[in-house]
């Protein structure tokens, strides 16, 4: 999945700009009004920017315009399938591989947030605000069988994915109007108060053949080969074991300027396998060319192979590049104990995070810092001029580092017992009124100082270890409450607990969730379990939550998200945890194949690769060739 679609199917709200056609940079328009600009020779449609390419748009720059076809790539996949139909929730479907079938009427950029490129749809015209949009359909695009994409097509893929896809599918088409208004336009029409993004989610939506249908049961599971329009068919079929893609000879769209130098192997092959320990063995062997690992210490630790001393296996990283927001520990401000700044600063102190990331996670793992973590809205400088007089009214909240400074959580010195943060911590407890005595933190009353962090899941656990020996070396009685999913969403909906882990991931443009998310209940009331986690209640969130949702231009958004953003990390509201600079873009492979240098901006670059043997054979002879 691209950028794009990961950040969509998380986000709650996007409020931005719909551009049609490379128009002007949003700069300091209104991210609200929708407008179109006369169109150049590549159809593009953006949220909130300027497309990258525009008129002379011939192929990414990180593609290869000239690489060979040829051969065959094997990749490995988890799990299992009973059926090939992943756009429904019957059943267990291969990884997502419809992507290369299918066609849609635009693709999103792998360079740019919110950015789509034209395939089947080669015109796109936005009317009455943007409330109207008419895609026009490439002449030239056809079906595997030869058939053309029609309007038609277009209208009963919507019906069929609201009908009988994934919720996903039937909540975002629920109030949309689709329309063919010949074979060869598509009209689209959202309702007054949606967002335009829902226009970007359409256009990338896939382009379903409605004459093969027509005989056939859409809901139903079925191993029985789908017939696509993109670049690869589904060929052979193991069920449970192996996928095959077989690349289209005749594919209608293999020169679009989004197509070209991709797409290059003739075969596509998914092995699948129980877990990820039998699909690393089986690529040590030999078996599979690429593994994507997901795992930090295993890349750290067990490629020490003669295959990769002697060059015959490769391997490379990618940057996460999508939004990773707040991933940490959330501590219920409703509580007493957690409503003093100094207790949540003193209990920041004691975790040690740089410990476990040496010795046990190999240095792979980055600590979060950011509730924007991984964005252009991150708090991750020092403020601007601009930044620290909106931030004045508030100096009295604010300490004085605050106005020359990024913040950055606590850290310590990697020794698993820093005792200077241990000493800072007691004196804050002290000063808040908790004193280490007798061996245990207490306040005048003789309460002993607790808590209990509550998750779903075991994965925090080995870096919450030593923070739990320093808590209780301080006096405090801490622990881990694991519980199944149900009853930890009902706890955190019911506010039970005392601190809770819990991830946070913000919308690509933040906008009035941030106030739900982070205001008190008079800035923003709170619907039933939703909205406010920690119980904030700070005039200054609220003050920045509230510009940020008012926000009209993508600059005034990074100004008051920033804002924002200091305002909370600096009110010590959320411990957080770490995150995984390479998430999903851990890539080693076997030396067989060529990939142009440079990545697009949001992906790992895979189907830009051609296969050496493919290179030999283009350069061979015309009588070398006939010989092969």
């Amino acid at each position: 999945m691209t950028k794009n679609g990961w950040i969509r199917r998380n986000a709650a709200m996007l409020t931005a700009m719909l551009i049609l056609f490379g128009s002007q940079a949003a700069g300091a328009e209104d991210l609200f009004h929708v407008k179109a600009s006369v169109a150049p020779a590549y159809p593009s449609l953006s949220i909130g920017r300027s497309p990258l390419y525009g008129e002379k748009f011939e192929h990414f720059p990180w593609v290869n315009p000239e690489a060979p076809k040829g051969c065959r790539l094997t990749e490995s996949a988890r799990g299992s399938f009973d059926s090939l139909n992943t756009w429904i929730v019957k059943g267990r479907s291969p990884t997502p591989i419809h992507g290369l079938v299918y066609d849609s009427l635009m693709v999103e950029s792998p360079d740019e947030d919110m950015v789509a490129y034209g395939v089947i749809a080669n015109q796109v015209e936005t009317l009455e605000e943007g409330r109207r949009t008419v895609f026009h359909i490439d002449p030239r695009a056809k079906f595997h069988d030869g058939h053309p994409i029609t309007a038609q097509d277009v209208v009963f893929s919507a019906e069929t994915l609201k009908e009988s896809g994934r919720p996903f599918f039937q909540i975002m088409l629920k109030e949309l109007e689709i329309t063919a208004l010949d074979d060869a336009r598509v009209e689209l029409r959202i309702p007054e108060g949606m967002e335009p993004t829902v226009i970007l989610e359409f256009a990338t939506l896939p382009v379903l053949p409605e004459h093969f249908w027509a005989s056939r049961d859409f809901g139903a599971t079925t191993l029985e080969p789908f017939l696509g329009s993109g670049p690869y068919r589904i060929g052979k079929v193991e069920p449970g074991r192996r996928v095959v893609l077989a690349r289209v000879e005749g594919y209608w769209a293999k020169d679009l300027p989004v197509n070209k130098g991709r797409f290059n192997f003739d075969e596509l092959a998914y092995e699948y396998f129980f877990d990820e320990i039998g699909a690393f063995q089986a690529f040590l062997a030999g078996e599979i060319d690429i593994f994507v690992d997901s795992n930090a210490r295993r890349w750290t630790t067990m490629y020490d192979t003669e295959a990769v001393h002697e060059g015959r296996i490769k391997r490379y990283l990618v940057d996460s590049w999508w939004p990773l927001g707040m991933n940490g520990f959330f501590f219920n401000l409703r509580d007493p104990r957690f409503a003093d700044v100094r207790v949540r600063k003193a209990l920041a102190m004691l975790f040690d995070f740089e410990w476990p990331n040496e010795n046990v996670f190999h240095s792979a793992y980055r600590r979060t810092v950011s509730y924007f973590q991984n964005s252009e809205f991150a708090a991750d400088a020092p403020p601007t001029e601009e930044e620290k007089t909106l931030m004045e009214p508030w100096r009295g909240q604010l300490p004085g580092e605050a106005f020359e400074e990024a913040w950055t959580p606590p850290e310590t010195d990697g020794s698993g017992r820093d005792r200077d943060n241990f000493r800072e911590a007691l004196d804050l407890f002290a000063k808040a009124g908790w004193h280490y005595r007798d061996g245990k933190l207490q306040n005048e009353e003789g309460e002993v100082f607790s808590f209990r962090i509550l998750a779903n899941s075991q994965s925090q656990e080995v870096v919450l270890n030593p923070f739990f020996n320093n808590a209780r070396r301080a006096g405090i009685d801490a622990g881990f409450e694991v519980i199944d999913n149900a009853a930890y969403e009902a706890r955190l909906k019911e506010r039970r607990f005392d601190i809770a882990y819990r991830f946070y991931i913000p919308p690509a443009i933040p906008g009035d969730e941030q106030l739900r998310m982070w205001g008190s209940p008079e800035a923003a009331p709170m619907r039933d379990g939703e909205g406010n986690l920690s119980g904030i209640e700070d005039p200054m969130v609220d003050a920045f939550a509230t510009k940020l949702a008012q926000a009209r231009t993508l600059e005034d958004k990074k100004l008051y998200a920033k804002l924002l953003d200091r305002a909370l990390q600096w009110g010590f509201y959320v411990i957080p945890s770490f995150h995984d600079p390479n998430a999903m873009g851990r890539i080693a492979y076997w030396d067989r194949f060529e990939r142009p240098e440079e990545l697009p901006g949001n992906g790992t670059g895979e189907n830009t690769w051609w296969c050496k043997a493919a290179e030999r054979q283009e350069a061979a002879s015309p009588r070398e060739k006939s010989r092969s």
